[in-house]
């Protein structure tokens, strides 16, 4: 008989280990499962702040394009209208081109300078190569005076035609080194906004 008691012993022990065991799994279990619902909630709270950042940064990104992209083609509106090698009757005379050139130059500068931020390096070395092409533009055609009825070129046509030979020069830096910039930050700034060029 005593291997029958022996065995009643065992069997209640083992089913009370197995009972525990079970618990205890049961337990562990529960806290894990609590533990990672906990992490996936705050997994998703993180990836919730990121989208929200990343989209308020893209339309603040989206604004500073587009105030770049007006300002430009401002810029060069008025290196077109200044450069033309006729003048319409009605519009402004050619030293107020000229001033208004630097001011929209100046504007263009200005805004870009605090707005580099947004942008890689290679797009900034793309705009500063534009601003630097437009400020040689301004001074090959103020090397000499603007106007070409101005005296010193009453007396000195050899000073007229180097004065044509800079306003040519500048011509084709607009024609050519500017407007294939301005093509190519265009094509930059659809892949920035998600629009297929």
């Amino acid at each position: 008989m005593a291997w029958l008691d022996i065995i009643e012993f065992l069997g209640g022990a083992t089913i009370i280990s197995l009972t525990v065991a079970f618990l205890g799994k049961s337990a562990i279990e529960a806290y894990l499962a609590g533990r990672v619902e906990a992490y996936k909630n705050n997994l998703e709270k993180i990836a919730n702040e990121h989208s929200i950042r990343f989209h308020r940064l893209h339309a603040e990104r989206a604004e500073v394009i587009k105030g770049i992209y007006t300002k430009l083609s401002f810029l060069d509106d008025m290196l077109y209208s200044t450069l033309r090698q006729f003048q319409a009757v009605e519009e402004p005379v050619l030293k107020e081109k000229v001033q208004r050139l630097a001011e929209q130059f100046n504007d263009f500068r200005t805004y870009f300078l605090p707005n580099r931020i947004f942008f890689e390096e290679k797009l900034c070395l793309l705009i500063d190569s534009i601003l630097d092409a437009a400020k040689g533009v301004f001074y090959d055609i103020t090397t000499y005076p603007v106007d070409t009825t101005d005296l010193s070129y009453k007396y000195d046509r050899e000073l007229l035609k180097e004065r044509c030979a800079f306003w040519e020069k500048a011509r084709n830096i607009h024609k050519s080194e500017i407007a294939d910039l301005k093509k190519e930050l265009e094509q930059e700034f659809r892949k920035i906004l998600g629009i297929n060029a």
